[in-house]
């Protein structure tokens, strides 16, 4: 999908200063970067005026003086830098000098904060298309209407449980799985307004600050996401929320003691985990139809045949089988944690899916070899993000060997691509090595060989519960099926069945449909993340947590960086 002209949208910022918070400039930065324009600064007038040391030891919150001191002084992640915002736009050739500052003078009620009708009026001269909230605390009134698209604002919780603040904070303290974050366009009820966008983060339960940095830091972009469906479709995509969660305040003194002794106990548990428990995968088949694996919860554990190895070292994962006219073949990962790296083997029925031959070993690491037939021959793409680039392989059938056919994407670290051919053009699905289990993205191209061109809604999904590829797309009974991994509390849990109910040029949908979970007396049901399979056989990984010394090495190797 090449570029195309695109009509940029006008939008205002409204702030308590030109000093923000370093994930507020980097959501105004990739707006301007991606054609936005910034037309007005709406600044708050009464936030700049000093408050008398009388006036602060007044007000003082002591039943929360820990969190105000902890968070003053003590807490600095890099998303809450204070960043000058002119320096951030001048790479891209914009000028806040050019750029007119409204300095407004609020009205309160209560918790509320209304804008005068005078700064109203201004504002509507701008003709603005969406304003981001960025300060004023609670804004209600007219000023909601003001822009075309109204007042956007982040909540980075999920509103249906936990409206209010801190952000993130009582998700990693009631230990939640995954951290929702909204944007969403203000109405008059607190963070219950229309919801422009959703997305779902793994809660960093080792790390409050690293947690809180992934949330505002990787959510500056959408924004920018919501501005690109508004161009291509002509409206907002969104719908009100019924949340009737209680409203949360910062911490009283007594829950952050016990916020400081979960960081130490939670660090040293995330660290002895690492260590002492490794990951144990294996690959499993049984001779009944994916269809019918799908459907059918009678199967059970006696019904699996478990491949066999050689070395407690090595573990087999992502297991794709194809049959042809000779024989009927299963690919799979083996990884060596004394390399710390994985090649593509290959098994096949005549040999009893026995005597593994090796069929790809590159310098890099290999894993989940998606294999596939188009126009009488068998490709692979395998995951190469170690490489920094995809290739697309051939199936040299008589030698057992997959052969590099062309490179189909440069500079990319796609995990677990997976291409699929739907209405005359190829669409390749992957996640990114940055956040592997998170973002999904869709690139489509023409040939298969490329060239791939990035979709507009990129990423199509945002959520750790069930973004990432776990296998080929199933058709089933007439309807497509999207494997994904469910990797919330950890790495890959179960597998997520999500029925996709739009996929056309323009947009990608999906809701749940089923999960499937590991055999229940399996010695592999910590774990199940890939699904594939055909007419006559389904296969599958499981896991189990061990200890090995080659693991043990590997993890201390990943720490030391060596």
């Amino acid at each position: 999908m090449a570029d195309q002209q695109l009509t940029p949208l006008r939008f205002g910022i409204m702030v308590d200063d030109l000093n923000l918070e370093a994930w507020k400039v980097e959501t105004v930065r990739k707006l301007i970067e991606g054609g936005m324009r910034l037309e007005l600064i709406v600044r708050n007038a009464e936030a700049t005026s000093k408050k008398g040391f009388f006036h602060k030891l007044i007000h003082y919150p002591i039943r929360r003086g820990f969190f105000q001191i902890w968070n003053h002084y003590w807490f600095k992640p890099s998303s809450k830098v204070m960043t000058e915002l002119e320096p951030s736009l001048r790479p891209l050739g914009v000028s806040l000098k050019d750029i007119p500052v409204l300095d407004c003078e609020p009205t309160h009620k209560k918790t509320s904060t209304f804008i005068l009708d005078k700064d109203i009026e201004t504002i509507k001269n701008h003709q603005l298309d969406f304003i981001l909230r960025f300060g004023f605390d609670i804004i209600r009134g007219e000023v909601l209407q003001v822009a075309k698209y109204g007042i956007w604002s982040f909540h980075h919780d999920d509103e249906m449980a936990y409206r209010g603040g801190p952000p993130g904070f009582w998700e990693w303290m009631h230990d939640e799985p995954r951290n929702g974050v909204i944007l969403q366009r203000l109405t008059e009820s607190l963070d219950k307004g229309y919801i422009l966008k959703k997305r779902w983060y793994p809660t960093v339960l080792h790390s409050y600050k690293a947690h809180l940095d992934q949330l505002l830091l990787d959510s500056t972009d959408m924004p920018l996401q919501v501005c690109r469906e508004i161009q291509f479709t002509g409206k907002l995509n969104e719908y009100q929320s019924a949340s009737e969660a209680k409203i949360n305040r910062p911490p009283v003194n007594i829950k952050m003691l016990k916020y400081w002794i979960l960081c130490l106990t939670r660090r040293c548990r995330f660290h002895l985990h690492d260590l002492f428990r490794q990951e144990d995968w294996n690959v499993g088949y049984v001779e009944v139809p994916l269809k019918e694996f799908i459907k059918a919860p009678e199967i059970t554990e006696e019904d699996v045949v478990w491949f066999k190895r050689k070395r407690k070292s090595i573990y087999f994962a992502d297991p794709f089988v194809i049959t042809t006219k000779n024989d009927t073949y299963i690919f799979y990962e083996s990884y060596n944690y004394k390399t710390g790296k994985g090649h593509i083997e290959v098994v096949r029925k005549s040999k009893g899916f026995k005597k593994p031959k090796v069929a790809l070993e590159e310098p890099f690491h290999l894993s989940y070899p998606f294999v596939f037939e188009h126009e009488g021959e068998v490709y692979c793409v395998p995951e190469s993000n170690e490489a920094n680039r995809l290739n697309l392989y051939r199936f040299n059938e008589k030698e057992l060997k997959l052969e590099q056919e062309c490179v189909l994407m440069e500079r990319v670290q796609a995990v677990d691509p997976t291409l699929i051919y739907r209405d005359g053009r190829w669409n390749l699905f992957f996640t990114q090595k940055d956040f592997p289990s998170v973002k999904l993205y869709r690139y489509v191209a023409e040939e298969l060989k490329g060239e791939y061109y990035p979709h507009h809604a990129n990423p199509v999904k945002v959520d750790c519960a069930d973004a990432r590829m776990a296998g080929a797309f199933i058709e089933l009974d007439g309807n497509l099926i999207r494997p994904a991994q469910e990797c919330g509390r950890y790495y890959g849990v179960a597998v997520k069945l999500n029925h996709v109910d739009t996929f056309t040029g323009e947009q990608y949908k999906e809701t749940p449909y089923d999960t499937i979970k590991p055999f229940e007396h399996s010695k592999y049901k910590r774990g199940f993340h890939t699904l594939n399979g055909n007419e006559t056989i389904t296969v599958f990984d499981g896991k189990r947590w061990r200890f090995t010394l080659s693991g043990l090495f590997h993890q201390v190797r990943i720490k030391m960086h060596v």
